[in-house]
């Protein structure tokens, strides 16, 4: 027979895994189960929240506003430019180092 004292009242329970004053869960087994449980549903949640938030470019090429999407549109030609200078330069350094 184990007894076990419920940390949130103090009573003494005999066999149990739920307090039978309070019905504080008492087995560690059920407390580690709920905890992941708990920490899988946050997980699922944040994967949503992060499956919904549009790219900067997606979310105002769409705009509107003509201004903003003309804007939206010089600025991501300007980062495609600038990404394809450093990719220039990054393979023209490995090709000479090779």
């Amino acid at each position: 027979m184990a007894t076990i004292k419920c940390p949130n009242c103090g009573i003494y329970n005999t066999n149990r895994d739920y307090c039978e004053h309070c019905g504080t869960v008492l087995s560690y087994k059920i407390r580690r189960e709920l905890v992941l449980k708990k920490e899988k549903e946050e997980r699922l949640k944040q994967e949503a929240l992060k499956e919904k938030k549009p790219a900067f470019f997606e979310k105002y090429t769409n705009h509107r506003f003509l201004i903003v999407r003309i804007g939206a549109k010089i600025i991501r030609s300007i980062w495609l430019v600038f990404m394809a200078i450093g990719m220039f330069i990054a393979w023209l350094v490995s090709a000479i180092a090779a």
